[in-house]
């Protein structure tokens, strides 16, 4: 490690271009992209950002599948001590708009399409600043978005009032180095915001610091041994916490090479693992479920394979041994990690060499950098090993607030010590078991998903009168959603058209897979709905399961 105390983001990639200006930093495709040359196209895109009256404390929405530009815009906004606001790929209007406006951005950075997904963003951000039509004089000037100065695009079209990425580019070569050096971020100033859905139904922007995400990286390093020689598959995507910090900050800080995917497909990662000899392979239980169960498996050579990190959803213990095994397997050393965007992901990791029943029954132990604690959700009595209670961690690499959400920070953050809202149990030596949920999140394949938020979309259907949403188990994507709709006194509606009204408005991913239209909810004395009583119902009438 090459330092003791927190770097910022720019300091992160200025050593890594020191220590390895010839290194490969990303690879994608047939693009190769060597950390010297990460950073000059880094400094001139912020030069160019700067020349746009982009600076210090404005947030920046990137709405952009995997790519090598993502890693440019994300360091040059570091570089500025602006904000990057991670935004899904996937979302529709409906969820951008909320999105840009909550965040106070004062600019968009997107892609124009995006094949293989079959999106075209253009079309999509036309709904959500519909002045980007219009020809605008430097700046765009949206009523909707008071804030919003600037829509710049990646790719060959672009309507007239944004801006094109080279435009950017050519405006930061006419700016002097000197003026982008003048600059002072510190490590806990924000450098990225991620969007987390929330019990409300209202999603909330965490805020994390250079600093915090410094003190993560430094953590994923350490607990995978992990060295400027590895070679890093991306498959998850830069926009979640396990791809911003597992992706792009601890390689950056190793020094070591990502291997870019745009989207995760088991075949076309077999083939990158193979051809480019990748040493670190991180997911969720679904990427490695697909690889190990595809026809073609046996048919590469995946033996490069070293480590990596398993997290999103519990792992079961068959895919675990095939994992490991390494000779009809992956033959990785596999870390298990549980976190949360709040706590800049990963809080507890499983370590190398611990027994399989470590990996598959526990989510390991706390991260050196944190505390950890069991609480009773009720009292707040601390807990002893084999008790069950809320868990909760302490420590430099929690997240600095919800933004504009200071009720709900210090709901989550309580005497410095971070609430997970999850149940679990710790053993004599510090594993931890998790047990439940005191909220009601789905997450469906390492996609953070809550019943509220679809709830309150659904609710604007002119013919449901109720709807309750619930997760429950899926083969491949750990989980999937289901609806339990009540349609309004006269109407009827068909399975077919709730699925319908939601897809391609909302991610989807939060479409449901499952639908039953029904009269009533099962419900408690004072009125809630009992959705354990709607998923254990789904179980037992579908025969779903989980992972296998």
């Amino acid at each position: 490690m090459t330092a003791d105390s927190p770097l910022t983001l720019g300091q992160i990639l200025d050593e890594a271009a020191e220590r390895h200006p010839l290194a490969a930093a990303v690879i994608a495709g047939s693009q190769r992209l060597r950390y010297r040359e990460l950073r000059e196209r880094v400094d001139v895109f912020a030069r160019g950002l700067l020349a746009l009256g982009l600076g210090p404390g404005d947030h920046v929405v990137v709405w952009m599948p995997n790519c090598i530009e993502w890693n440019v815009v994300n360091f040059a906004l570091a570089k500025i001590g602006a904000v990057t606001v991670t935004c899904n790929s996937r979302y529709r209007p409906f969820e951008v708009e909320y999105l840009v406006g909550q965040s106070d951005a004062r600019a968009l950075v997107m892609m124009d399409r995006f094949p293989p997904a079959g999106v075209n963003y253009n079309e999509l951000v036309r709904e959500v600043v519909p002045d980007v039509m219009w020809r605008q004089d430097r700046r765009l000037f949206s009523p909707k978005f008071p804030e919003l100065r600037h829509v710049i695009v990646l790719g060959a079209e672009r309507d007239p009032g944004c801006l094109d990425w080279a435009d950017v580019e050519q405006r930061g070569a006419r700016v002097a180095p000197g003026e982008l050096e003048r600059i002072r971020v510190r490590p806990d100033d924000p450098a990225e915001m991620l969007y987390t859905s929330g019990t409300t139904g209202q999603p909330k922007g965490c805020l994390l610091s250079h600093g915090t995400l410094w003190y993560k990286a430094r953590v994923y390093l350490d607990l995978h041994e992990w060295t400027a020689d590895d070679r890093s598959l991306v498959a998850v995507p830069y926009f979640h916490i396990f791809g911003a910090l597992g992706g792009i900050v601890a390689n950056t800080l190793a020094g070591s090479t990502q291997v870019l995917m745009e989207t995760f497909e088991p075949e076309a990662a077999m083939r990158l693992i193979q051809d480019e000899r990748v040493t670190i392979f991180s997911g969720v239980p679904t990427m490695f479920i697909t690889i190990l169960g595809h026809p073609r498996f046996q048919q590469f050579d995946l033996r490069s394979l070293r480590t990596g990190t398993i997290g999103a959803a519990p792992v079961p213990i068959e895919m675990m041994r095939r994992i490991l095994d390494r000779e009809n397997g992956l033959g990785m050393d596999a870390t298990v990690v549980y976190g949360l965007t709040e706590a800049t992901g990963g809080t507890h990791f499983t370590r190398l060499g611990d027994p399989i029943d470590k990996r598959v029954s526990t989510v390991g132990r706390v991260t050196p950098e944190l505390e950890d604690r069991i609480v009773d959700p009720t009292s707040g009595r601390v807990l002893g090993a084999g008790e069950e209670g809320e868990v909760c961690v302490k420590g430099p690499s929690l997240m600095l607030g919800y933004y504009k959400q200071d009720d709900a920070t210090a709901e989550k953050i309580r005497d410095g010590w971070l609430h997970t809202g999850d149940m679990g149990v710790k053993d004599a030596e510090g594993y931890l078991r998790i047990t439940g949920r005191l909220t009601d999140m789905i997450i469906v394949g390492g996609f953070n998903t809550y019943p509220a938020e679809i709830e309150n979309f659904y609710l604007r259907h002119p013919r449901i009168l109720d709807v309750s949403i619930v997760g429950v188990p899926d083969p491949v994507m750990g989980e999937s959603v289901m609806a339990f709709v009540i349609p309004k006194s006269g109407e009827t509606l068909t399975a077919e058209e709730i699925v319908e009204f939601a897809r391609g408005t909302i991610a989807n991913f939060k479409v449901p897979k499952h639908v039953e239209i029904v009269s009533e909810f099962p419900l408690t004395g004072s009125g809630k709905v009992q959705k354990f009583k709607q998923k254990a119902w789904a179980i037992e009438r579908y025969g779903l399961r989980g992972p296998q």
